[in-house]
């Protein structure tokens, strides 16, 4: 079938569209990315450790890697040992020598922490913070202008807000290896086991972002308890899913009765937060563009994004969805799978049938990062570590992640349907 100038040009346009909100979700994947990698280096508890190895040892262990070359495959950790000690010559070279291990172990942790991908780094916004709680308040915009008669005086206007606070937590566990492991090590365990410390923290962040994303209580994962949403305004009863409006103004954020992750559902969603008002009663510029689900539906929400003919079934000629009609839905969103999506019990599993709609435009949802990695490391003369004849660390973040603003998104199912 030959397609007429018009239908073409329509065609391209659409497709024009859809590349640009493709680079803007990566765009934001991409700066959150780069926030992290800029804030595991130069964080106040990390610069200091890299300051102080270039005072005394005129070599930074993590960022001249040339020099310390720990990643690659052909180091050895007793070698290092032996050469350290030839070149040091001083009585403290054996105290020493534990902190390039520390060094190592950052390398390996900051390393993994980096390359390890969530979901929720294209969607959240990760903003590094120096402060212990950050304030956090969600402008709802001004009141709407008026007419200015002649000569009148220009009606004031006045912003709504919500003052918040949200406090970096700590979260870490304790790794112990034995030396003679360390020294000995000819198959990349202490590589491999270090580089899980990163990855798991990584792990632990977005079971936190979407333990309160759904706010569900008694939400756990693997011992973590995640509590439900620490924003919520004190005039709210039900927050942050509401299918009756906010006390203090606002339309809906989830509807009435959960449903699957359909066609009819997700119009649904997008013509409720297209429709969204603040809590002034203004129309709220919400463009949803972002599904996010559970594996469970990662093969329905491909359809439904991509069928070039309409997903659900044709209807009879001349009707809405008649035979060989377009897809609506074609283009229109981006897709995020986590494996960590909860169910309604509060339980992390891959097959979880919750879904949301989210525009991931706005910075509705923080990742307030503090402290991306820190490893600290027992007096290896005292302790567990003199006793037994190992090396004991303790790594661990301090950050916290919550909803600012839950008018940008919308619940489909909470995972009960």
């Amino acid at each position: 079938m030959k397609l007429s100038e018009a239908q073409r040009d329509e065609m391209l346009g659409r497709f024009d569209a859809y590349l640009s909100e493709r680079a803007e979700s990566n765009t934001l994947a991409q700066k959150n990315r780069e926030a992290i990698k800029r804030h595991c280096l130069n964080n106040a508890e990390t610069k200091d450790y890299r300051e102080s190895m270039k005072r005394r040892f005129g070599i930074d262990p993590l960022t001249e890697t040339d020099k310390f070359p720990v990643m690659k495959e052909s180091f050895s950790w007793k070698k290092f040992r032996n050469q350290l000690e030839e070149q040091l010559r001083e009585a403290d070279s054996a105290s020493t020598f534990p902190l390039f291990v520390i060094a190592g172990l950052l390398q390996n942790v900051i390393g993994m922490y980096q390359l390890t991908k969530m979901s929720y780094q294209e969607w959240a916004t990760v903003t590094p913070t120096n402060l212990v709680e950050t304030p956090i308040a969600p402008l709802h915009g001004l009141t709407f202008p008026r007419e200015v008669g002649a000569q009148s005086p220009y009606p004031e206007v006045y912003a709504a807000g919500l003052n918040m606070k949200l406090r970096a937590k700590k979260y870490g566990s304790m790794y112990s290896i034995e030396k003679e492991l360390l020294d000995d090590d000819q198959t990349g365990q202490f590589k491999q086991q270090t580089g899980a410390l990163g990855e798991y923290l990584q792990m632990l962040t977005e079971v936190l972002v979407y333990g309160k994303l759904a706010s569900v209580s008694g939400a756990s994962y693997a011992g973590f308890d995640v509590p439900t949403s620490e924003t919520k305004p004190s005039g709210e009863s039900t927050y942050p899913w509401n299918s009756a409006g906010f006390a203090a103004g606002g339309g809906k954020t989830r509807p009435s009765s959960f449903g699957a992750l359909t066609q009819a559902n997700l119009q649904t969603g997008i013509q409720q937060l297209m429709q969204q008002k603040n809590v002034l009663g203004i129309v709220m510029n919400v463009n949803p563009k972002r599904i996010l689900a559970s594996p469970f539906y990662r093969f329905d929400a491909a359809i439904l994004l991509n069928s070039a003919y309409y997903p659900s079934g044709a209807a009879s000629a001349g009707g809405v969805g008649g035979a060989f009609a377009i897809n609506p839905l074609q283009g229109i969103a981006d897709l995020s799978i986590s494996r960590f999506m909860p169910n309604n019990s509060g339980v992390f599993a891959a097959n979880s049938k919750a879904w949301y709609l989210v525009d991931d435009t706005k910075p509705w949802f923080q990742v307030l990062v503090k402290t991306p990695v820190s490893v600290e490391q027992e007096n290896p003369q005292s302790g567990e570590s003199f006793n037994r004849d190992i090396y004991r660390f303790k790594c661990s973040t301090r950050m916290n992640a919550d909803i600012i603003d839950p008018r940008f998104a919308w619940q489909g199912n909470d995972g009960s349907v």
